[in-house]
């Protein structure tokens, strides 16, 4: 080993690490690059040396990370790489460093740690970083478990908890984010022995998604990924279930959003996409397994009837590709959150907030909406109109007469044509939040009136032979 002047001159024996106390700013705790750990409490007037004797010289006190709920608690990942020692080591105080205790159970022996990160908001939730993943401990460290998911094997070189999620910095592979960890705040002792457990949600803001109206960025451009677009609902099964989970979302009055099922078949709308397969994704609905799943609700009513549906240009690779029209977006509030499994219910309670750079009154928002629903009503009576015309020319066709025939083929044109506007300005109406324009009321006005005269003349049409 050498001596300290020649790691002085080699560059060691500086401070690597500053963890100032989000409790007191008098105290703040220092790691070094030659496995010293000291402290001050009273704003650096006086430092003490805690480092503990089972630090190896010359290991680096890589992170300390300082308990947002106890004063007199710490942590620190100790790196003895350079030792070439590629063994764990990370080291929790709750008495100001005069006693040490070793917190690995769990890591495995043959990888080191970079970064141990305690939450902020649920105290003994903590986070370690290694040369090959990342760990997470309920308990406060006596026990660890792997936090992997989709994340690479790659080496972690820190953490960082950012309000709800968990963000990685890695060594050549990027910065990765862990979106919303309410989950993991909400994990107890007991969550395996109950059969059911459905999360409280998080907080949810009301965000538009991808409103490119040019063509996507291909593939080979190196871009981020956004957190999934909607609420995110999480909810824990013990065992399989034999029978269909369900979803139900009310609002505050107690009328229905949206209700979804396990046992639903992927949404087969007619529209042709006319790119690449692979910018189509589908969407994952619940699950009846045993195990965690992840529900994400895009804040939407239920999508309208249409004759014809299309793929927007705002696709993503990866995450899809979006068919409209879709449903309009809910208002900001409460909302209800029922998850049904073998006929009990579990109840949350989601809070849904209009996007903080959006600048319009509860009134406006809520006559955007009226109008919306309008649209989609009136929409799906011009689809009711086709159904019913097309049945009438299948079923009926030989005993109608060859004038009526025609005359019915002309009217299913009308219903098309009227249909196929309030289609497309279903999904106008919704491209920003801002209040109906005087032309879109008007618009709607009058294609209300068409579709009304087409009902009319549908019943006579009906009649004849």
């Amino acid at each position: 080993d050498p001596d300290f002047e020649q790691a002085a001159e080699c560059g060691f024996g500086v401070i690597w690490n500053i963890a100032p106390s989000p409790i007191s700013q008098n105290v703040i705790w220092i790691g070094t690059d030659d496995g010293l750990i000291h402290l001050t409490t009273d704003y650096c007037k006086t430092w003490k040396n805690v480092t503990p004797p089972s630090v190896p010289l010359w290991a680096r006190i890589d992170k300390i990370s300082t308990s947002a709920f106890d004063i007199h608690s710490a942590y620190a990942a100790v790196n003895t790489r350079r030792l070439d020692l590629f063994s764990p080591i990370i080291l929790k105080t709750t008495d100001d460093g005069k006693s040490w205790q070793k917190i690995i159970n769990g890591i495995p022996g043959d990888e080191y740690v970079n970064a141990v990160c305690a939450d902020n908001e649920k105290k003994g939730l903590l986070f370690a970083a290694t040369n090959r993943s990342i760990y997470v401990s309920f308990n406060d460290g006596k026990n660890w478990h792997s936090l992997k998911l989709n994340f690479p094997t790659t080496s972690v070189r820190d953490l960082l908890v950012h309000k709800n999620d968990l963000i990685a910095a890695t060594q050549g592979r990027g910065i990765w984010i862990l979106d919303n960890l309410s989950p993991l705040r909400q994990i107890s002792d007991t969550l395996e022995s109950k059969p059911v457990y459905l999360f409280k949600p998080l907080q949810v803001w009301r965000m538009r998604g991808n409103t490119n109206h040019d063509t996507p960025w291909p593939p080979s451009t190196p871009l981020g990924q956004n957190p999934p677009e909607g609420a995110m609902i999480d909810y824990w099964l013990k065992d399989s279930i034999n029978s269909p989970v369900k979803l139900s979302i009310y609002d505050s009055k107690g009328n229905l959003i949206h209700s979804f099922s396990s046992d639903e078949k992927p949404e087969e709308l007619p529209a042709k996409p006319y790119f690449d397969k692979r910018w189509l994704v589908e969407k994952k609905g619940l699950s009846n397994e045993a195990g965690m799943h992840r529900f994400v609700w895009d804040l939407r009513y239920p999508r309208p009837n249409a004759l014809h549906y299309h793929y927007s240009i705002a696709a993503v690779w990866t995450v899809g590709t979006p068919i409209l029209p879709m449903g309009p977006y809910v208002m900001p509030g409460r909302y209800k959150v029922i998850l049904t499994v073998n006929g009990n219910n579990y109840i949350r309670y989601l809070y849904v907030k209009l996007d903080p750079r959006v600048k319009i009154s509860m009134t406006d928002l809520q006559a955007q909406l009226n109008l919306a629903q309008d649209v989609q009503k009136t929409l799906n009576t011009t689809v009711a109109l086709f159904d019913s015309v097309k049945f009438k020319m299948k079923n009926d066709g030989r005993m109608i007469r060859e004038d009526s025939y025609e005359k019915l083929k002309q009217f299913s044109t009308s219903v098309t044509n009227v249909s196929n506007v309030l289609s497309g300005f279903a999904s106008s109406v919704q491209t920003a939040d801002a209040a109906p324009t005087q032309g879109q009321l008007d618009l709607y006005k009058a294609y209300k009136k068409q579709t009304a005269d087409l009902e009319e003349k549908w019943k006579v049409l009906n009649k004849n032979r």
